[in-house]
């Protein structure tokens, strides 16, 4: 059992929409995630599958647009956009995963997960419609770091309000997290997670 970002993980990924309006070095909006949103990870073993939710309340997230049309391509740069995600704020579905989840996670040495939004490629307008962007996107988890590409679809609910969904394969190992194993090793987690993310996001000036 594994972290639960998302990158992710991927919260960041919803700064595309008003990077079209805001000059290179300018200061732009903040973000508001609905109570509705949510964030998964999904996992299996070689006895069943699981879903770890994340039950955290997310503050205010600004950001700061630093540069745009980076190597002769439509590429905007970002700052100030890191997102702390307490690994203990996650659910597995019961006491024993959740144990299974923390201590995989490291979570008494590095209590906090981080997501921080490097690059959008190709920034269009986004309208009612899903739109699909392409993000670079840093994650640290138990202490390992690593920037991995995350692709996401984005629409306008309202003027302020917009949706984000993504998914996104990765491995524990590649964050030096070894899968959780019990019952003296006969019920083994395997290496390969999904985040799973839909959000509903306030912009707010």
């Amino acid at each position: 059992m594994f972290l639960y970002i998302v990158n992710n993980m991927m919260i960041p990924i919803l700064l595309g929409f008003w990077s079209t309006i805001f000059s290179p070095l300018q200061s732009g909006p903040t973000f508001l995630i609905d109570p509705s949103s949510r964030l998964e990870i999904h996992g299996s073993s070689n006895i069943n599958e699981f879903v770890c939710t994340c039950r955290q309340t997310f503050v205010r997230l600004p950001f700061q647009v630093v540069g745009g049309n980076h190597l002769e391509r439509n590429t905007w740069i970002f700052q100030n956009t890191q997102l702390r995600l307490q690994t203990q704020l996650f659910d597995c579905g019961n006491k024993v995963m959740n144990k299974d989840f923390y201590n995989a996670l490291k979570s008494k040495t590095h209590p906090t997960m981080w997501i921080e939004l490097e690059t959008i490629d190709e920034i269009r307008p986004i309208g009612t419609f899903w739109t699909t962007f392409l993000t670079q996107t840093r994650i640290t988890i138990a202490g390992a770091r690593k920037s991995v590409p995350i692709e996401a679809r984005v629409r306008r609910l309202s003027a302020n309000q917009i949706q984000i969904q993504a998914e996104k394969a990765l491995r524990m190992s590649d964050f030096d997290i070894t899968p959780p194993t019990a019952l003296m090793g006969m019920i083994k987690t395997n290496d390969e997670i999904t985040i799973k993310l839909n959000l509903k996001v306030t912009i707010q000036d």
